[in-house]
């Protein structure tokens, strides 16, 4: 009994094949922005914006406010960029404009605070920010965002 050896093109037809079989089991995961889910709330993001410093001589871009509504509650997070991985004091709040309800987080947070969620259906949003630098120093106070999400 003779062996026969594949010959090039079945061994690259075979590999071909063995390759797209996995793609199509097995898709490659590639890094996704952050999900609803990854902060704790509920619904698709309708608002982001961009949070720049506004005290002591800080200037720049300290972080990210991400809105998502669910058609009932609107939920919120404060992402930073600055000084990731290192705790620093935060106060974040979304309020509902109608009648001035809210939901705070506060604490030393390394990457993120929040979520924060209130039920506002019909009515606009805002969010509050604190934060300070590692020492102590305030970097933001005020709105980190204008009214959105109305109606």
């Amino acid at each position: 009994m003779r062996v026969r050896m594949p010959s090039k093109f079945t061994k690259w037809l075979t590999t071909t094949v063995v390759l797209t079989s996995v793609a199509v089991v097995a898709p490659v995961v590639t890094a996704a922005p952050a999900s609803a889910g990854a902060y704790g709330c509920d619904g698709n993001l309708v608002y982001s914006k961009s949070v720049n410093a506004n005290r002591s001589g800080y200037t720049g871009k300290i972080g990210t406010v991400y809105s998502y509504y669910d058609g009932t509650y609107n939920c919120s997070v404060f992402v930073k960029s600055v000084y990731v991985g290192t705790p620093t004091q935060m106060d974040f709040s979304i309020y509902r404009e109608s009648n001035g309800t809210f939901d705070n987080d506060n604490g030393a947070f390394s990457s993120y605070a929040g979520p924060v969620k209130i039920k506002a259906p019909g009515s606009c949003v805002s969010e509050m920010l604190i934060m300070d630098t590692p020492g102590g120093t305030q970097m933001f106070f005020g709105q980190a965002a204008p009214p959105h999400n109305c109606g």
